[in-house]
This record gives structure tokens, sequence and C-alpha cells, in this order.
């Protein structure tokens, strides 16, 4: 009974390609589960039914937003839930039981920054805030979030939403979704990479899979996670969350902004929702096929299907973000762990060959299966990733292929190339920020010298006499001293002379992040296909349950309908 689950998540996930894997690997992956992995995996019959859990259960949903303290609270990440709320119904989340942790939660404090471009701020202030203080926060504002939200973003909220979920034994669906900030994992453990609550709690991702463990196996959950370095939860698939260790017993996958060694996109004071530009909001729209300000959205239908699963959400948004993320999934993490060339769950030379020989006797007869398994990734052409690529992989390939102008046959060359030719420009842009910068410091100190000459008070901004300038007019004394010989004028133009070469280089840097986006999309098909050719029966049957569970359609799991 053990392959039971198999057949009744397929019958639900939106269908694969008729590439993505054959008939006799399905059967032989059958005969696997069957008896191979009797006694040795322990895997229930429910844990991927979602049929079952579907039927009897609704969709239970975990958000976690804002940031660790009011300066890392802005108003965009209390947005993005405001969007997720608008759009529950279209994501077939109307009945589903919806639990909101943010910031301090219902708490009078002003918690939240946002940035009005109606506010404005004197220009005694400006100018004190450019030579003594910090020009970038002074048109913040705060007040406290309105989401009304369950309770604040802390580890106590996240506990009591897992002991209420563990003591339904009963099948369920789980989604989780966190917009906030992250941090870094450390030297020796880069995949343990943070989320950050409310008051600089954190969340490691080992910590976390924790509380996932805690859940019964017969319930799915999805992730849904767009910090910085959100990339490091994709480990949630392995036990205790270590990419060492063995795929785990849950059913779990994930979707996330960004790799595990790489900041996001996305968090901005700014109130203007159309300058919006992060992993949720674009995943969402392609789901609901609505933008979060209104606009009609072509949904993704890759495979011509008439559905839009999460994979295909995700492929749109590696597509159309015009961010610095470079998305990553579940799958792709565990095909690096099991097909990359720092991998240690290789297959065995004894027992794995006795599997492959009794259940495959054929997998390694075709000349065209040896020829591909021992071909390397740089001699790989565009035809033959065309045709190993799955229909998210290979909307993601020729879309952005496309849009780069990718003119030679073997890709992969030509990316590292262009990635190569792009790194040469930022270190040339950031030579001339720094030449700017160097410029635009050498008239600010002189500035700040003649200022304090005058006024040596202020140094500390909150001494009385500061004060009394602001408010007198003895502020034009500040403007006839700044104003001398022009160098006011002068720190202004190499400021922004500065700010240009910034702006150009955040422009490459989102190039550079479509060829990442791209090289990653190669090497998943690459890898994909050596997986089919030299995976062991065990690493293709978890990767297939795991791609399953990915190419979930939210209409038939969170909307309780059925085929």
């Amino acid at each position: 009974m053990q392959c039971l689950f198999f057949f009744s998540l397929c019958t639900l996930a939106c269908p694969t390609d008729k590439e993505d894997i054959t008939i006799a690997e399905k059967q032989s992956i059958e005969t696997y589960s069957k008896t191979s992995l009797k006694g040795v995996l322990p895997i229930h019959s429910s844990n991927y039914d979602l049929t079952e859990s579907s039927n009897l259960s609704p969709t239970h949903v975990l958000v976690l937003g804002g940031g660790y303290s009011a300066s890392g609270n802005q108003v965009s990440l209390e947005s993005n839930i405001r969007y997720f709320r608008k759009i529950r119904q279209n994501l077939g989340l109307h009945d589903a039981n919806v639990q909101t942790y943010f910031a301090d939660g219902n708490d009078s404090s002003r918690d939240l920054q946002f940035f009005d471009p109606n506010y404005s701020v004197p220009f005694i202030n400006q100018v004190l805030a450019e030579l003594f203080g910090n020009s970038k926060t002074i048109y913040h504002q705060y007040r406290s979030n309105t989401l009304q939200p369950n309770g604040p973003s802390s580890i106590q909220s996240i506990d009591q939403w897992f002991d209420r979920r563990k003591e339904h034994i009963s099948p369920g669906n789980n989604l989780i979704y966190f917009t906030g900030h992250g941090g870094k994992g450390p030297t020796k453990t880069p995949h343990n990479t943070t989320a950050y609550l409310w008051s600089n709690e954190k969340l490691k991702v080992t910590d976390f899979v924790k509380k996932l463990n805690q859940l019964p196996l017969n319930q799915s959950t999805i992730l849904i996670m767009v910090q910085c370095y959100s990339g490091g939860f994709a480990n949630v698939i392995f036990k205790d969350g270590d990419p060492d260790k063995k795929f785990t017993d849950h059913a779990r996958a994930g979707f996330f902004s960004t790799i595990q060694s790489r900041v996001a996109a996305g968090c901005t004071p700014d109130i203007r929702e159309d300058n919006y530009r992060e992993y949720s909001t674009s995943f969402w729209e392609a789901l609901c096929g609505i933008s979060r300000i209104g606009r009609k959205i072509n949904k993704p239908d890759y495979n011509a299907d008439g559905k839009t699963s999460l994979m295909e959400a995700h492929s749109y948004v590696c597509i159309h973000s015009e961010t610095i993320d470079v998305p990553l999934k579940t799958s792709d993490v565990l095909l690096r762990k099991y097909m990359g060339t720092n991998s240690r769950d290789v297959p065995k030379k004894g027992g794995e060959k006795n599997i492959i020989e009794k259940f495959l006797p054929n997998l390694f007869s075709n000349e065209s299966n040896k020829t591909a398994g021992q071909k390397k990734i740089e001699h790989t052409t565009v035809s033959e990733l065309m045709a190993w690529a799955p229909h998210e992989e290979k909307a993601i390939f020729s879309a952005l292929s496309n849009e780069i102008g990718l003119k030679k046959d073997f890709p992969i060359n030509e990316i590292k190339k262009l990635q190569e030719e792009l790194n040469k420009e930022k270190e040339k842009l950031q030579k001339e920020k720094k030449l700017s910068l160097d410029q635009k410091n050498n008239y600010r100190d002189e500035l700040k010298k003649r200022l304090k000459k005058k006024y040596p008070e202020l140094v500390n901004p909150y001494h009385q006499k500061v004060s009394e300038i602001i408010h007198s007019k003895e502020k034009e004394v500040i403007f006839s001293i700044i104003s001398a010989q022009s160098t006011w004028d002068n720190f202004l133009k190499a400021k922004e002379k500065a700010d240009r070469f910034e702006a150009d280089k955040f422009t490459i840097e989102k190039k550079e992040a479509k060829l990442l986006r791209l090289r990653r999309c190669v090497e998943n098909i690459f890898l994909s296909q050596q997986l089919k050719i030299k995976g062991t029966l065990e690493q293709k049957f978890n990767f297939q349950k795991l791609q399953t569970l990915e190419r979930t359609c939210p209409e038939q799991i969170w909307n309780n309908q059925q085929n």
C-alpha cells in the first residue's frame, strides 16, 4: 500500500509533461516503492494523499511578517499581507483557517515605518542630516500597523500555531507565508539562515524544522518565504534541516525569493504600491490573475492544461521579476544534493547496482542514455536542453535566453562569459562611484569643519543650541557658511554623481540576476536529466514526490475541489 500516495497525489497535482518521466521509469519507481523501500523508508500512504486531506480538513494558513523593530518594519511588509488577504478568495483560500502574526501585534506603539513623497522636511534639517546625521531616514515616518493581527511575530506565536496544528491528527494542508527580513547562516553551516521576528527574535532553519516535525505525517506543508537569504529554508526537506542528511518523511515543499547566499528585493517604506517589486507580489498575481494594484494578469499555463500550478507561478516570477532576486524552489536544492559535484549522497557501488539490475535491467543499455550520462553541462546544446526540459523550465529558458539574447549553441559557456563581462562593468562602476563618494566626503568634511568652528554644539543634535538654530533666524548663518565658495553645490553634484553610478550598478545587478536565473535553469534541466540516467531509484522516487507537491494547483487543493 505504500505506493498509493503517489497515485492519489498525481490525480490532484497539475499533470506533468510527457517527457518528465517515462512509463518504464514510473513502473520501476512504483516497484521500488513497494519492495526496496519497504521497511527502509518510513513513507506513509496518507503522507502525500492530498485527496483525503482536502476532503476532510480546510487549509490552515500561517502568515508571519514584519521587521525586527520599527526601523526595520517597512510599510511594504504590511501591504504584502493586505494584498494576500485581498486575493485570498481567488487563491481558493476563502474557507481556510488563517492566522496572522505581524510585528508587535495589536500593541498601540508605532511599529511601522513609511515614506510619503508629499512629506516635506525643512531645508535646515536636510542640511544638518546630510552633514552630521543620516539623510536616508530623515524622511521616514512611523505609525502603528492596522492589520489587526492575531498577535505579534514571535517564537511564542509560532509555537502556539504549531501546538494547535499538531493536535489535529486528521489529514490537512498547511500554507506558511513569511514576509519579513532574514540573515545569513554561519560560515560552517551557511544553509542555516535566519528569519527575523519582532524584538530581534531569530528563527533559524534548524529550529523551524523542529517545529515542522511536530506536524502529523498526513499533513502537507507549502512554504512561501521572501526574506533575504530565504533559500536556506529550502533545506526543510532534509532531516534536521541539514542538506547532508536524508530526505524528510514529511510532505514539504517551498518557494523562496532568493538563494541562501543573496539578499532579496522588496522591503521599502514607500507607500506607493505601484513601486513594489518583490517575489510574493509576482507569485500571488500569477496564481490569482490580479496584480496588487488591480491590473489583470495573464496567469501562466505553460503546459496548456487550463490550470496554474505553484511551480508555474514560480517560473513566472523567474521570467518576469525585474529585481535582484534569484528565486529558488525545494526541488532545486534536492537536485544539487543528489547530482551536484559536492553531493555526498551518491549511488553506492554495490547495493544500488543490484537494485537497478533487478528492476531496471535496460536502463543503461540504450546508447543515447550512455552518451547523455557522460555529457558535461558545458557541452550541452540548446536543442538538448529543450528536449530534456519540463514545461516550467522550458518556459524560463526560452523567455530569458531570448531576453538576454543568447546566440551560441552551448548556453552555459555563453552565460558564464556574459557574467564575467557584467562583473567587469560592475567593478568599473564601483571604482567610479568610490571616486565620487570620496569627492563628496571631502566636500562634506570641509563643510563640517566650517560649521563646527562657528557652532561646535552641532556635533550633538540634542544640544539646546542646535534646537535654537533650527527654530530661529540663526539658521541663515548656517546657509551662508555652507554656500561660500559653492562648496554646498559641489557637495550635491558629487552626491548626485555617486547616486547615478549606484543606479547604473543596480541596473547591472538586475541583469546579472536574470543571468543567474537562466544559469540555474540550465543546471536544473541538465541535473534532472542526469538524475533520470544516473540517479538511484530512491533519489528518483524522492525527487518525483517533491515535484508533484510543488506542482500543486491551488484550485484543486486549497479550494477543496475534486477531479
